[in-house]
């Protein structure tokens, strides 16, 4: 019993089911981009071909990151680096995971969708895990585009075609991604640097990376404003509580030192509520305005 308690557990870490959540929200504004509220046998199958791509693209970057992982007190623990799960096996299960997604994607929801979903896999698994990551300091710029995608993936499951809008949603999240990770980074600096991973905190140092963070929550808010005054894709729903809660988050980012210690941890999970508070405004905003057209 406690030897299969073990293996559940040892699955649970490598599919990464939490995270996998984060991304069905990043989806959801998506779906409420076209002319009419989605049926509820969409919005379904969109999650769940979305959820089962994104955890076969988790299950693929640990097989890739399974040296370096051991290398690093924070990851060294992972099923396989730690040997709880055999490569063979989070093979098997990563391969049916990624065909039985792009399957419910391209045959029940819409071809573009599935596109999209199986594009940001590879990126994320080939061009960011293998490719940028033990290469460059621009890993996390670069590598935002695959943890972006999630709103064209909502669009073209509801429209079956991208517009300004989705790639609106797509910019926030490209914009917010480096400094949420950058406070891993900066928490974990000498991890990555033992492992090689030329990321800018290790690159460029601290201080340099602390700029960086600033001025991509300061574009951030930008954005945000941009799409409810200029833009009009969303209003006030939307836009008031996002600046609000960036706000907060720049003022956090300011207040980060060099020296390092745990706060940038603290910063990193408020980066994650600023980013649930937008998606969840936007969905709102966006359902209420299906509502009153449909009306």
């Amino acid at each position: 019993m406690n030897e299969a308690r073990l293996d559940l557990r040892a699955f649970y870490r490598l599919l990464k089911p939490g995270l996998g959540l984060s991304i069905l929200i990043t989806v959801a504004p998506g779906l409420l981009l076209g002319a009419r509220i989605p049926s509820l046998q969409t919005i379904i199958l969109t999650m769940l071909g979305t959820y089962l791509t994104a955890l076969s693209s988790f299950v693929y970057n640990q097989i890739l990151e399974v040296r370096t992982d051991a290398l690093m007190e924070r990851t060294r623990l992972r099923p396989l680096p730690a040997g709880l799960i055999a490569r063979e096996a989070a093979y098997v299960l990563g391969s049916t995971m990624l065909g039985l997604g792009l399957a419910i994607l391209w045959t029940f929801v819409h071809p573009l969708a599935a596109i999209i979903a199986v594009g940001s896999f590879f990126y994320y698994v080939f061009i960011y895990t293998w490719l940028l990551k033990p290469r460059t300091s621009l890993n996390t710029v670069l590598g935002g585009v695959a943890g972006a995608v999630g709103p064209l993936i909502g669009e073209a499951a509801a429209r079956g075609t991208i517009s300004i809008n989705g790639l609106y949603l797509f910019l926030l999240l490209f914009i917010w991604q480096p400094p949420h990770f950058w406070c891993l980074g900066l928490r974990y600096r000498e991890d990555y640097e033992r492992a090689g991973f030329p990321i800018l905190p290790v690159a460029r140092g601290p201080q340099a990376t602390l700029r960086q963070m600033r001025i991509y929550q300061f574009a951030l808010l930008l954005v945000i404003l941009l799409g409810w005054i200029p833009m009009q894709i969303a209003g006030p729903i939307f836009a008031i509580p996002s600046l609000l809660v960036g706000g907060l988050t720049l003022i956090l980012m300011f207040r980060l030192r060099p020296a390092g210690g745990p706060a940038p941890l603290g910063v990193f999970f408020v980066t994650i509520t600023h980013m649930l508070v937008w998606h969840l405004a936007m969905a709102i905003e966006l359902f209420l305005r299906l509502q009153r057209l449909s009306g």
